[in-house]
């Protein structure tokens, strides 16, 4: 059994659990996260398109929190009455002994029970999602390319992103960007049409601004050649394309999911 530094156990490494510990100074405090860093999700988009290497979208933990502890893992149990957490951690079990502690493990995706989503959808929620989509788009590039027929490139070039809140629009905007750079070094693809989709389940998207500045936003996607569809959802997922409410069947590859959070279910017990 180990007794957490100063006293203070922190559950999750992110902007809440990295800012208690800061707060606590040289008291110390004892960090539990399955990741030795803080990352600034409000820049996955420019990680996911190349514009920021994903190094410079993350601060080292141990760096952030010097007069903390960091246990890599992630806590299983909490026992309140005891004060005691059961740590699986890189090295194995831990019991980690507290008088304080403070639970702040974030959110993760809301993934709701649409046909095909989790086989074929790919997430916008953590640095390894926004590697992985960077990589998926390029691919289907390169697939697109050596593709034969006008009908498989046109999959291949069509890209699909459901939300239409910060995380949507941005990555969309972002990696739209990012295609149209690097078609110019595909010679099949220079003239070819990018399909670019965005469905979002409520009447407008950016709910979270002002109405003026969510049209404006709007606006400026609808002139570059998105396609903004409200207030329709997922009906299906396919690894060769998608169905919507209104019935309507979209060809592609690439289906990215960005339809809010929910709170973290990472404590098991």
């Amino acid at each position: 059994m180990r007794e957490a530094r100063g006293g203070t156990l922190i559950v999750g490494g992110g902007f809440a659990g990295a800012s208690v510990a800061r707060k606590l100074g040289a008291r110390g405090a004892t960090i539990v996260s399955p990741h030795n860093f803080v990352l600034y999700t409000p820049l996955l988009p420019e990680a996911a398109s190349g514009t920021l290497e994903p190094r410079h979208v993350v601060v080292p933990l141990r760096m952030m929190c010097p007069a903390a502890e960091l246990v890599l893992g992630s806590v299983t149990d909490l026992d309140v009455e005891r004060r005691m957490a059961t740590v699986d951690s890189h090295v194995g079990p831990i019991e980690l002994r507290c008088e304080n502690g403070v639970v702040a493990v974030g959110a993760e995706p809301r993934v709701v029970p649409i046909p095909g989503l989790r086989e074929h959808a790919v997430g916008f929620n953590s640095l390894a999602d926004a590697i992985y989509l960077r990589n998926h788009v390029l691919g289907e590039l390169e697939a697109a390319e050596a593709e034969a027929t006008d009908e498989g490139i046109e999959r291949h070039l069509t890209f699909v992103f459901v939300g239409g809140g910060y995380a949507g629009v941005e990555a969309l905007a972002e990696l739209s960007d990012l295609v149209h750079d690097a078609c110019r070094h595909y010679p099949r693809l220079r003239s070819r049409p990018r399909r670019w989709v965005l469905v979002e389940a409520a009447p407008a998207i950016l709910a979270q601004i002002s109405e003026p500045l969510g049209r404006y936003a709007h606006h400026e996607l609808a002139s570059r050649g998105v396609e903004i569809l409200t207030s329709t959802r997922l009906s299906r997922v396919e690894a060769d394309g998608v169905e919507l409410s209104d019935g309507t069947w979209i060809p592609t590859h690439t289906v990215v999911w960005t339809a809010g959070v929910r709170p973290s279910c990472a404590i098991a017990g």
